[in-house]
């Protein structure tokens, strides 16, 4: 147990990395590391400080509860950032402006938070519904990242967008496994019981 509370406490202090200008600089120069390594630390960053305060702070897990009936405020949140985060502009901003870009990682922190404050309160239904939706989200971005024939984000190059969809579209493929193999499991126990 004190193992898995230092590798939350570790993977909560994570992101504090992103303050050294040239980590930063390295991971946000490149399309594929700022999508696909920056956003989910920051997320698993929150989703581990979610894990802490619900092993040690019962009090704050019960007011969270009351605000986020089974997880549906956790899930819209994802979702949300999610959505918002894939849009280029967003990430242009996140590069150009000090203030989005502390927007940019509040966000996924908290969606993080959120999302494991959250998950042993939501149906598995529920968790089904919101792997579905990353993966179409990642798979739609992933397809227009590749079919289109400009450069969508000023800061990064044409490569390395087409690279940044090609790596999108395989989340997607590995989020439609998942939920395909979760689907399964479910439908399976559920014809078990009845």
């Amino acid at each position: 147990m004190k193992r898995a509370g230092l590798l939350a406490v570790c993977f909560t202090i994570l992101p504090s990395v992103l303050l050294l200008d040239v980590v930063r600089h390295v991971i946000e120069s490149r399309m594929l590391l700022h999508m696909l390594l920056e956003f989910p630390v920051l997320f698993l960053s929150g989703a581990a400080a979610g894990a802490l305060m619900l092993a040690h702070w019962d009090r704050a897990a019960r007011v969270v509860e009351k605000m986020d009936y089974r997880g549906l405020t956790a899930i819209t949140l994802v979702l949300c950032v999610s959505a918002y985060w894939m849009i280029p502009a967003s990430l242009d901003n996140s590069l150009l402006r000090p203030g989005v870009a502390f927007v940019k990682y509040t966000s996924w922190w908290f969606g993080g938070w959120m999302l494991a404050v959250s998950w042993q309160r939501m149906s598995e239904v529920l968790r089904m519904f919101m792997l579905g939706n990353l993966c179409w989200m990642f798979g739609s971005v992933g397809l227009l990242y590749q079919a289109s024939e400009s450069r969508l984000c000023v800061n990064y190059l044409f490569g390395d967008q087409q690279m940044t969809g090609r790596a999108l579209v395989t989340v997607a493929v590995f989020l439609a496994a998942l939920l395909a193999y979760r689907a399964y499991w479910y439908t399976r126990s559920s014809e078990a019981t009845a």
